[in-house]
């Protein structure tokens, strides 16, 4: 790649990445809750959960087949343009069911719409990393790219202000910013640019990388997982825990937990950002990326002690900051090496296809764990995230026992 286009895909690809978390994170977190609450009432956390289950199972099949489509159309044609355009306008059709979904099964096929063609272009879009960013930039560009999921967050805040008091404004927000942080990249076709060379495996110039292979990958991906476990059970089901528990005394309710969640998130995405920048910097300086990994889950853990003992909106609000600032420092560094230990620089692609589903799983056990501690403790909120924390241990331990990872 050339100079001038390597320094414009620098700022394109995070600015496109942002676009792409801000596409589903408000759409989970504000967007389906507030919805499924509508349709269901009390019913809310079984439909709820049901709708993420069947979309997670059509996003797990979507992002591995996109994958390897693009890794064909990439070897053909030198591109994997075709499957970025055609899941972004897919991804906004999809917006459009879910709005108008007067009927649960609407809502559950309009979820299913959206995980098959997000992940159509999310699988091709995660691969461009891997091809046009040398191994020496990729710290600096993960750390970039992961400022998506504060944005992300923020975008979350956004929509749950009082002003959008319906879904459509609220996805109508959301395809607004989408299509202003993504288009410039697709506009500029990444495709016409040059792939960089088979990886040389080094993180920085302090150090080796990590041993490439299937050994460190699937370590990399069941610690990956279990994080992502933690972190698909927060964000799913953090608004219903601010209702449930923090604003429950309140007649005012409903509001309140909006309003107090975008506060929070406000706060979160702050201190997220931060970490993010930092752990991306000092991991780069370090030459290694395992004990950073190790540190942010330490940080979730101790998000979720305090969201375990405190049942006030300073506890909610100092236990979620917390939390998302681990998560966003974990899944700065996993994205750097992730591109940099894949076991096939031809099969990119599919190779983070199959590292996607360390995402998906976790979507499909999520809701099962939610809905069976919920409905069946007595103190739902303070069990469930116990379950948390074994996971965030068995997590830690994947990295611990892993000789391959550094």
């Amino acid at each position: 790649m050339a100079e001038s286009d390597q320094r414009r895909f620098l700022w394109l690809y995070p600015l496109a990445n942002a676009g792409a978390y801000i596409a589903f994170l408000p759409l989970l977190t504000i967007v389906l809750p507030l919805r499924a609450e509508a349709l269901a009432g009390d019913g809310k956390v079984t439909l709820l959960s049901e709708a993420l289950l069947a979309g997670v199972f059509v996003a797990t099949l979507a992002n591995v087949a996109a994958g390897i489509a693009s890794d064909w159309t990439r070897a053909r044609f030198g591109t994997r343009m075709p499957w970025l355009w055609a899941g972004l306008a897919g991804t906004w059709l999809a917006f459009a069911v879910i709005a108008t979904a007067s009927e649960a099964i609407v809502l559950g096929l309009g979820l299913m719409l959206f995980q098959l063609f997000f992940n159509m272009f999310f699988g091709p879009f995660g691969a461009l990393l891997a091809d046009k960013v040398p191994d020496h930039l990729k710290g600096r560009v993960s750390a970039l790219a992961n400022l998506a999921l504060p944005a992300g967050n923020l975008a979350s805040g956004l929509v749950g202000l009082p002003f959008l008091a319906n879904d459509g404004a609220r996805l109508g927000v959301i395809t607004a910013l989408m299509a202003a942080l993504i288009l410039p990249l697709l506009i500029a076709a990444p495709g016409r640019w040059r792939d960089v060379e088979p990886s040389r495996d080094r993180i920085g110039r302090s150090g080796p990388a990590p041993q490439r292979g299937w050994r460190a990958f699937f370590s990399l991906w069941v610690a990956k997982c279990l994080v992502q476990l933690s972190a698909n059970v927060m964000t799913s089901y953090f608004l219903f825990y601010l209702k449930d528990r923090v604003f429950r005394g309140d007649g005012g309710s409903q509001m309140s937990a909006a309003t107090g969640f975008a506060g929070i998130v406000v706060v979160a995405t702050i201190f997220g950002a931060a970490s993010s920048v930092a752990a991306g910097r000092w991991s780069d300086k370090a030459g290694q990326r395992k004990p950073f990994l190790l540190g942010a889950i330490a940080l979730m853990a101790a998000g979720l002690v305090v969201l375990v003992i405190g049942r006030d909106w300073v506890a909610a609000l100092v236990g979620y900051t917390v939390f998302v600032s681990g998560l966003g420092s974990f899944l700065t560094i996993d994205i750097a090496l992730v591109a940099q230990i894949l076991p096939s620089d031809h099969h990119r692609g599919r190779d983070l296809g199959i590292m996607n589903a360390a995402n998906t799983v976790p979507a499909i056990l999520g809701p099962i764990l939610a809905l069976a501690v919920l409905d069946r403790s007595q103190n739902g909120y303070s069990a469930l995230f116990l379950c948390l924390l074994l996971a965030l241990a068995g997590s830690g331990t994947a990295l611990l026992t892993s000789r391959s990872l550094r």
